[in-house]
């Protein structure tokens, strides 16, 4: 099992001992990580797990299981490592491997590469991400605070004035031709100012200028 994996099963049993149920957790958990971070199945599984009073976030092992329960392991392996292929998914629950493709393509999974990131994260990082985010939410309930932040962004942006001119010309005479000027853009830097209803302010630079204090004074 890799370490992502016992990172995710790590903050489900956090969750669980902080009283919240699984599809709390599982909600929570996509909200800061992305909607497909963990499913509401996988957070229920572990979750009986821990109301049976164990803690162990390996794998257990399994013999003998009935069909319907090797395709819910089928959706947990995906679950649990997002790179693993169909063929080892088959391999390690013992299911034909057209039958795994079947299941798997029937619920909507497909191949995707992977979104780069700066770094990954470590479980302390993790942990520290879910802490502050849930004691952010928890003052917004008694202290809506959000609504009172303002958010300022700066972006350049560009134009040309390159204009056609009208010719007096005669009847049935072509128009004048004039050769197209070449591409001179010119840019301006837009500022906007907005809260949780939508934009309060913005203004366009001068050309020339550019962000000081004074401006946001």
């Amino acid at each position: 099992m890799s370490e992502s994996n016992e990172e995710i099963r790590y903050i489900l049993k956090f969750y669980y001992k902080k009283g919240q149920n699984a599809t709390q957790a599982a909600n929570f958990f996509c909200d800061v990580y992305g909607p497909s971070a963990v499913s509401v199945r996988v957070a229920q599984i572990w979750f009986k797990r821990f109301q049976s009073g164990n803690f162990d976030v390996k794998d257990p092992s399994r013999s003998g299981r009935p069909m319907t329960d090797k395709m819910d392991a089928i959706f947990e392996k995906v679950e649990q490592d997002r790179h693993i292929s169909s063929y080892d998914v088959a391999e390690e629950r013992g299911i034909d491997h057209k039958t795994v493709l079947a299941h798997l393509k029937k619920t909507g999974y497909t191949k995707k590469l992977n979104t780069w990131l700066p770094h990954e994260l470590t479980v302390r990082n993790l942990m520290n991400c879910v802490l502050i985010f849930d004691s952010l939410l928890r003052l917004n309930e008694t202290e809506p605070f959000l609504k009172k932040l303002i958010t300022d962004d700066e972006k350049w942006i560009t134009y040309d004035k390159n204009v056609r001119k009208r010719s007096w010309s005669k009847a049935g005479q072509a128009s004048q031709t004039v050769a197209k000027p070449g591409i001179t853009r010119n840019k301006v830097m837009l500022c906007v100012w907005w809260d949780w209803k939508g934009i309060i302010n913005y203004e366009l630079l001068p050309p020339g200028r550019t962000i000081d204090s004074e401006l946001y004074c």
